[in-house]
């Protein structure tokens, strides 16, 4: 009897293996994160500008750095944000070893000190000089960034002193206009120059299109080009919409008519890039609480909240605004009571 060949059957099983292959590397790439896009479901952010910008000159130990970033990770975030200015890479260093040590991802909120002439920088930097800086430091620092990080270019753009000393008090008036149009190529030019940096660099899976902008120019369609948001394909904004509020329902009106309001004009996912209570008027422990309790019960309803940024952690009555959850009593951090609520909702949203 002729022997049959086993050449068919081998063809078949590595045609098989070849099918195999080719469906991991497409499961792989389709998962795998791109600029631009956020690996996690929802972000759950503390801020510690109070203490990672505020300190940048007087920089605070190490083992405090690692007590503050170990309460803030206890509050169910998955993010801890990094606002020092990129002037102090050793100090930035510093609170981006602790957060990626701790298990969470870093949201960088820096800039240049000229961007707004901080810390006795002076001059006018103009947008072009600030997307080389911006280059450089990517370039000049890819140790800083792991996949999964959130890269803000320029949190708060509006705050440039180049805006203003250029075109005056009111440049966004009888917009759209020569600057605004401006303004908000700077604002794509800033992710583009972000994700052009980072590739150059093998970096990979950091997000560039969150942009914390003041909630005016989210809702003002004449200032904000369509062009921006969609390069984004979100919106972030600085939110503290209960000025000197102090009924729960009342605070919580003004802050869900504010997102809602955003939302019906762009249609798409919202994040608070900063969001705290109270901003203007130091309130005690238990209007925080009842107020805040309130606001997160209703924005967990909110399907189109991507993620909230609260400002600030770590902080105090005398290091601006009233919003702080982490306080410093007889040398050590601990929680003020409202604490309890964010973690309990970041809890739920990210359960989600």
């Amino acid at each position: 009897m002729q022997k049959r060949s086993s050449v068919f059957p081998l063809t078949i099983i590595a045609l098989l293996f070849l099918i195999l292959i080719i469906a991991i590397d497409l499961i792989y790439f389709t998962f795998k994160a791109a600029p631009g896009k956020v690996t996690s479901n929802f972000i759950a952010s503390i801020d510690t500008m109070k203490v990672s910008r505020d300190t940048e000159t007087r920089p605070l130990s190490q083992t405090e750095i690692k007590e503050i970033v170990q309460l803030a990770g206890q509050l169910n975030t998955n993010y801890i944000t990094v606002d020092t200015h990129w002037d102090y890479p050793e100090y930035m260093q510093s609170w981006i070893n602790a957060i990626h040590q701790a298990g969470q991802h870093v949201w960088f909120r820096g800039h240049p000190n000229q961007w707004e002439n901080q810390n006795n920088a002076n001059g006018t930097m103009t947008p072009a000089q600030y997307l080389d800086a911006e280059r450089r430091f990517i370039q000049d620092h890819p140790t800083f960034f792991a996949d999964g990080d959130i890269f803000d270019p320029c949190p708060e753009p509006e705050q440039g002193h180049y805006w203003e000393n250029n075109y005056g008090h009111s440049w966004t008036s009888n917009a759209p206009n020569q600057v605004t149009r401006e303004f908000n190529r700077f604002l794509r030019d800033a992710t583009s120059v972000a994700d052009a940096a980072f590739q150059q660099s093998q970096i990979t899976g950091v997000t560039t299109t969150i942009r914390s902008i003041n909630s005016f120019f989210a809702t003002h369609t004449d200032v904000l080009e369509r062009a921006t948001i969609d390069k984004f394909g979100r919106i972030t904004i600085d939110s503290y919409p209960e000025l000197n509020t102090f009924q729960p329902e009342q605070a919580t009106k003004a802050r869900i008519d504010e997102i809602k309001n955003i939302y019906n004009l762009w249609h798409v996912p919202i994040i608070l890039g900063e969001m705290g209570y109270s901003n203007q008027t130091n309130v005690d422990d238990a209007t925080q609480q009842a107020v805040l309790k309130d606001e997160f019960a209703a924005l967990q309803g909110l399907s189109y909240l991507d993620g909230v940024n609260y400002w600030v952690g770590p902080g105090s009555t005398t290091t601006g605004g009233y919003t702080y959850i982490i306080k410093k009593e007889q040398g050590h951090w601990s929680y003020r009571p409202a604490a309890n609520d964010i973690a309990a909702f970041y809890q739920k949203k990210r359960n989600l």
